[in-house]
């Protein structure tokens, strides 16, 4: 297996990760944990299929703790997962992390608790520091359409001490 695969896996893995940081066993909590927490929450399950360069492959069956009421799949649990495995894809291409500057999901039917769903991640192109990436999500089972994404993600950049964030 490539480099670049490896360390999208160990990234993965590193998301899912359950033991807790540091920042939330002390008396105030570090903004900075909080996308982990989410991250870890909505990622803890996720096996990955097949990965290549610019393509990951994963099943997730969806927990309970991720549903609402009427037990379906609460949306910013689909979004926080579609986000880091895009960000991972585009990891298998040997490219840094990027934050991202365009996010459309179409969201086609609904998931239930315990349905497995496959993932199935593209990155389509890369142009100057920006990557794209498509992702189909259906139901296992059925092979029912559950949703289709496209996430663009741009390299962002080191800030010199020196730069000013804004020029206003």
């Amino acid at each position: 297996m490539e480099e670049p695969c490896k360390r999208a896996i160990q990234w993965l893995e590193s998301l899912q990760n359950t033991a807790t940081p540091a920042s939330e066993t002390s008396s105030a909590l570090d903004r900075s944990d909080i996308p982990c927490f989410y991250s870890r929450f909505s990622l803890r399950g996720i096996q990955i299929q097949q990965i290549t360069q610019g393509r990951l492959i994963c099943t997730f069956t969806i927990p309970s703790r991720l549903v609402d009421e009427n037990g379906h799949w609460r949306a910013p649990a689909l979004m926080t997962l579609i986000d880091n495995i895009c960000a991972a894809a585009i990891m298998t291409c040997g490219l840094t992390l990027k934050a991202s500057v365009d996010y459309n999901i179409s969201y086609i039917s609904a998931v239930k608790v315990q349905d497995e769903i496959e993932i199935d991640a593209r990155v389509v192109g890369h142009k100057g520091g920006l990557s794209t990436v498509v992702v189909e999500l259906r139901n296992k089972g059925t092979g029912e359409l559950i949703a289709q994404a496209r996430q663009s993600m741009h390299k962002t950049r080191a800030l010199d001490h020196k730069t000013s964030l804004s020029k206003i």
